[in-house]
């Protein structure tokens, strides 16, 4: 993260003020059929109750003790009817009066146990392929982050910004607003399969990293 960023932490709210924001986070799926134009699901809730209960209490905590100069990252674990764990993970901070939430994974289906241990150790480790996208409400607007260590198979993540004086119920001076980028369109299929062997070719990942990322690729059709 841009250590430039002037954060508010610590900051404290309630854990029922933070459970009202993560209850308010929507996201839609995006499916890429092979045959096909593209097309979007309905819009729902990116975090369970369970998930809002948990999230509440830890980002609560959290952000009370955060510095300055830190954030919070978190990894979510989601048991799917397939035995499959979805994974969620992320960043949280805040700066200039509003929340920002970075997704680097969204309900991302886990098949590898090495894959699930690197997003814990490292929750903005992103995987390839967006799959979901944000759905801004009132008082919520997207802009795109900017990173380090860019992941060659996907553009960088949108940023879902929330005004929490707005949601808190204060009365923030005005702030003009600038437009939010625009979003780059997704790399296809082929152009990932393309890049990912090119890659290979160079000598930039092994053989074995080179099939299994190709895999996981493939599972997502």
């Amino acid at each position: 993260m841009d250590q430039t960023l002037l954060l508010h932490h610590p900051l404290v709210l309630e854990r029922q003020q933070w459970e009202s924001f993560l209850r308010m986070v929507k996201v839609r799926s995006i499916h890429r059929p092979l045959l096909g134009a593209t097309y979007q699901g309905d819009t729902e809730p990116m975090f369970s109750e369970d998930e809002v209960r948990y999230l509440g209490d830890s980002l609560q905590k959290a952000f009370q003790q955060a510095t300055l100069q830190e954030h919070v990252v978190f990894a979510l674990a989601r048991p799917s009817q397939a035995g499959l764990d979805h994974v969620t993970s992320g960043v949280w901070f805040a700066e200039e009066g509003r929340i920002h939430l970075r997704v680097a994974n969204c309900r991302l289906a886990v098949t590898m146990p090495s894959i699930r241990k690197q997003i814990w150790r490292d929750p903005l480790f992103a995987q390839a392929g967006a799959f979901y996208e944000f759905v801004p409400g009132d008082g919520q607007s997207l802009t795109r982050s900017s990173r380090d260590g860019r992941n060659p198979f996907r553009s960088d993540p949108d940023e879902l910004v929330i005004d929490y004086q707005l949601a808190t119920g204060a009365r923030p001076d005005p702030v003009s607003s600038k437009p939010s980028a625009q979003p780059e369109p997704p790399r296809s299929l082929e152009e990932q399969l393309s890049l990912l062997k090119r890659l290979r070719e160079q000598g930039m990942i092994t053989e074995e990293d080179y099939r299994a990322k190709k895999q996981q690729l493939l599972d997502r059709l």
